[in-house]
């Protein structure tokens, strides 16, 4: 049976409002609005081109899961405040989509994560940065830098998808939803460094610990605290923040695996150096090329990828025997070929949204 959330939902995800889907289809747009509103039935010829022309299969417009409508609390971003709306709501939907394939895939799979995902509430472990202590301890962490943080958080269950966003303004989307897996959707875009994707993939992973239970006025500042606390804990960190130059900086943030900004903000906020001193680094960056989005290339090191989900979807063709073919009709790809060029393209596994 025909569900009209799953037409916003697909129509949100490629970008189009409704006077768009309305000239794409041929129909005006007050057809388009109560067909969206639950008051009109589409015919088969109807549902057929609304499928031609927003790239899923018909079986995608009957799907029955929850849709997590646009300002729904469950979301957590990592944003510019000049984000169109547009924009966020396209997220939102893929995001939805993403999870409904993760959905889909984990009902024949056993996941068979190291540790666990636990909400907790900041004002009963000592706030943010208590909690990103205590979730290090649980998950067995070692003392140090964090060597992979994707692999981390994919060991205790989440699911880790990247893809280029389209706009610079958004670097990460997470979720926590009922029978679900924690959800991390991270923006691959070039533009966007290694560096500042980590710190962002921390700040997210503090929203789902520390927000799960509801969201409040100071949860940025919180996750801010968390993610710095979880890759640059206080005490380990502390005594190299002392006498710093921008030699040491650079050395830093390659053993750290952050950025030379945010080694100035933790000695800061840890009080290893003052205020003008931090005045002065971020002169020194900006005179030598760093911008608050990416410092040099030669300072970069390799990129952390997503495992669990390609494996996924590996264990399906492998080990469950499916075509592939089989797997796009699952997933909802329209055809098996769109699939496969991502699964085995020249740029190399990744979810595509389309």
């Amino acid at each position: 049976m025909f569900n009209y959330e799953m037409l916003v939902l697909a129509r949100e995800s490629r970008g189009l409002n409704q006077t768009d889907l309305a000239a794409l289809a041929g129909v005006q747009q007050g057809t388009i609005s109560k067909i969206e509103s639950g008051l009109l039935q589409p015919s088969a010829d109807l549902i057929e081109l609304f499928s031609a022309r927003l790239h899923y299969p018909p079986a995608f417009f009957a799907e029955h899961e929850p849709v997590y409508g646009f300002n729904a609390t469950v979301f957590f971003h990592r944003k510019r405040q000049s984000l169109p709306d547009r924009v966020l709501r396209k997220l939102h939907a893929q995001v939805n989509i993403s999870r409904m394939r993760v959905k889909k895939l984990k009902r024949s799979l056993e996941i068979d994560a190291a540790f666990r995902f636990q909400a907790m509430e900041p004002l009963e472990y000592g706030g943010p940065a208590g909690v990103a202590r205590l979730v290090r301890q649980m998950w067995q962490m070692p003392p140090g830098p964090v060597r992979d943080l994707i692999q981390v958080i994919e060991d205790a269950g989440g699911i880790v998808i990247e893809f280029d966003f389209g706009t610079k303004q958004a670097d990460a989307i997470s979720e926590w939803v009922p029978n679900s897996p924690p959800i991390f959707v991270l923006n691959s875009n070039a533009e966007i460094s290694w560096d500042r994707r980590r710190l962002t993939l921390a700040h997210e992973l503090g929203h789902i610990i520390l927000h799960k239970l509801g969201p409040n006025p100071q949860m940025e500042d919180e996750a801010n605290e968390f993610a710095a606390e979880f890759l640059m804990p206080r005490r380990e960190i502390k005594p190299s923040l002392y006498g710093l130059t921008m030699a040491k900086l650079r050395d830093l943030k390659r053993y750290w695996k952050v950025s030379m900004q945010a080694l100035v903000e933790r000695a800061y906020q840890l009080k290893t150096i003052t205020l003008n001193q931090r005045k002065y680094f971020y002169i020194s960056l900006n005179k030598n090329g760093h911008t608050r989005v990416h410092e040099p290339m030669e300072f970069e090191f390799l990129p952390e990828k997503p495992q669990l989900f390609h494996s996924m979807l590996r264990a399906h063709l492998e080990k469950l025997d499916y075509s592939m073919r089989e797997l796009a009709t699952l997933l909802f790809f329209e055809e098996a070929a769109t699939l496969e060029a991502e699964l085995f393209g020249e740029k190399g596994p990744r979810l595509i949204v389309a």
